[in-house]
């Protein structure tokens, strides 16, 4: 790849007085950092990251990126609403995860200082330690809605929370709906590895889509005609 973006992911950080360095870095740590940037970085979408190329520089611990183009254009939105500390609420839920998880830490650790940085990015270097009070602030991005869902029963019951797991037609995602035990005792119906028609209550996120908290609400009748 002869072309991308550079950006940088570092922790900076002291144990016993004395701060880490990339050569005293334990492995769990620098396993989990890695793959929480990994992470951040492909998002919800799951970005390929196969051209990134990645280096560890000097410093306390500094993992320098080089992105492709692509990657980098659809992260940096992102990376901006971040000058805005409660603008977690309006971003892409699986970085917003990582970055609560991140000030969570920090605040524990004072010594403890998460930074992403950029060079020639649009966004102004983004930082989390014990003072920084990233947040969702007043926008509650999960928006309660109803739909129809069609699929494969693959799985339903339940010794302690009954649900069903259901294979989406279209895209194989496999779902689980929770449900109540005593529905499923009463309309079960040898739905087991068949198609059905849910009916669910889910969270949707306003701007990438993401559904979660999938609850259902019954099963409807599912006998689709061809007129020929």
């Amino acid at each position: 790849m002869t072309s991308g973006r550079h950006i940088e992911f570092s922790i900076r950080d002291k144990v016993d007085g004395v701060e880490i360095t990339p050569a005293t870095l334990g492995l769990s740590r620098f396993n989990e950092f890695n793959r929480q940037v990994e992470d951040f970085i492909a998002g919800s979408e799951n970005h390929r990251l196969d051209e990134v190329i990645p280096s560890v520089e000097t410093g306390s611990y500094r993992l320098s990126l080089l992105l492709p183009a692509a990657v980098a254009l659809a992260m940096e939105p992102d990376l901006k609403r971040l000058e805005d500390q409660s603008s977690l609420g309006e971003i892409d839920p699986k970085r917003a995860v990582i970055l609560e998880r991140w000030q969570a830490q920090s605040r524990q650790r004072p010594d403890l200082e998460y930074a992403i940085t950029g060079r020639d990015w649009s966004f102004r270097p983004i930082r989390l330690n014990h003072t920084t009070d990233f947040r969702t602030g007043e926008v509650d991005p999960w928006v309660r809605t109803e739909r129809y869902l069609i699929g494969t029963v693959l799985d339903m019951g339940g010794a302690k929370k009954a649900n069903v797991h259901l294979r989406l037609d279209g895209t194989n995602q496999i779902v689980r709906l929770a449900t109540q035990q005593n529905y499923l005792s009463e309309n079960s119906n040898d739905r087991l590895y068949r198609k059905v028609l849910a009916r669910v209550t889910l969270d949707q996120h306003f701007r990438t889509g993401q559904l979660r908290n999938f609850q259902l609400l019954g099963f409807e009748e599912y006998a689709p005609r061809f007129d020929q």
